[in-house]
């Protein structure tokens, strides 16, 4: 058989599963009825037409496809709501079959695989997490016992605006509303102040923050073409396991002072004490933070 042959062989099977892949889609389509929307371009899909705002470029296309349409995304098919009631069906009417989100490299990573209550997959832990968080954290009790630990922050922070400006230092908001922010929050969640405004672990935790915050924001192509995740080509996903491991040997270190420091807290529970007290579902099962049980034991 000659190479020539062999070729045209191979050429109409390839062309032959073209078609076939081509039928089962439109087949599946008709099957699955989607609301109107821009056809879009061969693997990127509707990603050329967002353009450099993509907020504008959504309202445009939302005047002439309706206020619920279909976009797809590289790989991924995307439902966007642009006016208010059909928002509202999403978020209020059907929005336990959207309460889930998607997990981006930042989420997968430093997040533990998406377990925490932003993240965790609508069930019983996001039902556990979600009540004590609105109990011991939110809850009118919970910010009464901790209001004095409020005030306290508040002040070292205007200290630490005074005396900055009594030296001629210049006065970085950001930073300092950052780690008053943390110390308010380790001191419900910890009960200890996280970070001293000019301490070494204070920088290099806003270190972390910014990158986490800068990591999340990039537009992965990974997210939007999961075929292609192993390449890795932005580095993103690389970045991120560094920044986790970071972060991971960080709150490692903060449990262990917090396991020392139990005795100090009795008859005054932070949130972790009623996470370990809470950690079980109405079934008797576990669906908080096992590791946070190894580091405790």
């Amino acid at each position: 058989m000659s190479i020539a042959t062999l070729s045209l062989a191979a050429t109409t099977l390839f062309l032959s599963l073209l078609l076939l892949l081509f039928l089962i889609y439109r087949h599946h389509r008709h099957l699955t009825p989607l609301p109107p929307g821009p056809s879009g371009w061969p693997l990127l899909g509707s990603l050329p037409l967002l353009g450099s705002l993509p907020h504008a470029a959504l309202a445009a296309l939302a005047k002439h496809h309706g206020p619920i349409m279909y976009l797809k995304l590289g790989a991924l098919g995307f439902a966007v709501a642009s006016f208010p009631a059909a928002a509202r069906v999403f978020l209020h009417t059907l929005d336990i079959p959207f309460a889930d989100r998607p997990l981006n490299a930042a989420a997968r990573n430093v997040a533990y695989g998406g377990e925490d209550l932003i993240f965790a997959s609508y069930g019983p832990r996001w039902k556990l997490l979600r009540k004590l968080s609105n109990v011991h954290l939110r809850g009118p009790g919970a910010l009464s016992n901790w209001a004095p630990a409020r005030r306290s922050e508040v002040d070292r922070m205007l200290r630490s605006f005074l005396n900055l400006s009594c030296f001629g230092e210049p006065v970085r908001v950001q930073e300092v509303a950052m780690v008053g922010l943390a110390n308010i929050l380790g001191l419900a969640i910890l009960s200890r102040r996280m970070f001293d405004s000019d301490g070494a672990e204070s920088s290099e935790f806003k270190r972390m923050v910014l990158e986490l915050m800068r990591l999340s924001g990039l537009v992965n192509v990974a997210d939007i073409i999961p075929s292609i995740k192993w390449l890795d080509v932005q580095g993103i996903e690389r970045r991120v396991k560094r920044l986790h491991k970071r972060f991971d040997e960080l709150m490692t270190g903060m449990l262990r002072e917090y396991k020392d420091a139990a005795g100090q807290r009795e008859g005054r529970p932070d949130f972790v004490d009623h996470l370990l007290a809470n950690s079980k579902s109405s079934e008797g099962e576990v669906v908080l933070f096992e590791d946070l049980f190894l580091v405790y034991a």
